[in-house]
């Protein structure tokens, strides 16, 4: 199981360095706590799928197109 989580961690990884224009426009937005107080991860493993970004404290994952 850990060999599975290692794979999508770095494929998350690869994600987060060749992100769409769209998902570094979000980006922007959503980082550092900019968006309503609220910390947002990019590329976040979660329950086995890689979500482009995700909200732990509403537990909330968030998907883009394009």
């Amino acid at each position: 199981m850990a060999f599975i989580e290692n794979k999508k961690r770095d494929f998350a990884r690869a994600l987060r360095i060749n992100s769409t224009n769209a998902e570094r426009m979000v980006w922007e937005q959503l980082k550092s706590r900019r968006f309503l107080g609220l910390k947002f991860r990019r590329q976040h493993v979660k329950e086995g799928y890689v979500v482009d970004f995700y909200c732990h404290e509403l537990n909330l994952a968030v998907e883009l197109d394009g």
